[in-house]
């Protein structure tokens, strides 16, 4: 990333640990809430652990309400390419194609036919008849390269449900089934088992049954995912960097002022 490019993602990111940060001192923690929902806990754990779960959670509802998807567009955008968030794109696309595509998740889903993403365009794309139908697709993140290329994102969380892995890869497969040239891939913002792990070694592998994680022609993670993003091999870490350097800033106020700890 150059320098204009990171300070546009810092001052997002630190706008949106402010708001965070804000909702959070001004929403009412007594005890008696904890005291209610788990009266067992209660009495074994001290109150700022009660607390920093809350936070916790917050955070990470609040990041997986968009904000990495809004991160990435500021990303692409400062790469050279166009970028979109939410972006709806509308495709003609012939009976037989998607009718193998439900065919496929179908078996898949049921265990009755193994991953081949590159196997599965093929068989698809090789089919044609003379009746259409219309649809709109909605990817997280829509991005137009310098030299025409299209590459269309749906963001996960990291350990996505068996139903949204299904959506987004009928999604993928109605991109590429309309035009070869789209490029649609299954974002994760980084790899619960470690980056540069196989993701199966988490131990969640309920979305592998639609999807094999570890293939990066069709679902990017953490490093493979940010740098093709940015069209830079350090774009990972200097996203990373980045959070740092924010987290820096509002560590001591989070602790100050919303745990009440003094150090």
């Amino acid at each position: 990333m150059d320098i204009i490019t990171k300070q546009a993602v810092k001052a997002h990111l630190k706008n949106v640990m402010r708001k965070i940060i804000k909702r959070k001192l001004d929403e009412p923690f007594g005890d008696e809430q904890i005291l209610l929902a788990n009266p067992f806990g209660y009495r074994l754990v001290p109150m700022e652990v009660w607390k920093s779960a809350k936070f916790e959670r917050s955070f990470v509802t609040t990041l997986g309400q968009g904000i990495f998807e809004q991160l990435a567009k500021i990303i692409a955008e400062g790469s050279g390419a166009k970028a979109y968030n939410q972006h709806n794109e509308n495709l003609e696309i012939c009976t037989f194609r998607l009718e193998k595509i439900d065919q496929i998740l179908k078996e898949q889903r049921n265990n009755k036919r193994p991953l081949d993403w590159l196997g599965e365009i093929k068989e698809v794309s090789s089919l044609n008849n003379d009746r259409y139908e219309k649809l709109t697709v909605k990817s997280d993140l829509y991005i137009i390269r310098s030299n025409g290329e299209k590459e269309y994102y749906s963001f996960k969380t990291v350990k996505p449900n068996l139903d949204q892995t299904e959506r987004a890869k009928r999604d993928m497969l109605h991109l590429i089934a309309a035009d070869q040239k789209n490029q649609a891939y299954f974002g994760l913002p980084f790899n619960p088992a470690g980056e540069g792990t196989s993701y199966r070694k988490s131990g969640f592998t309920i979305p592998l049954k639609l999807l094999d994680f570890d293939d990066t022609t069709c679902v990017l993670i953490g490093a493979n995912l940010w740098n093709k993003i940015g069209n830079d091999p350090n774009t990972y870490s200097d996203l990373l960097e980045i959070f740092e350097e924010v987290g820096s800033e509002f560590i001591p106020i989070i602790r100050r002022d919303y745990l009440g700890l003094i150090d």
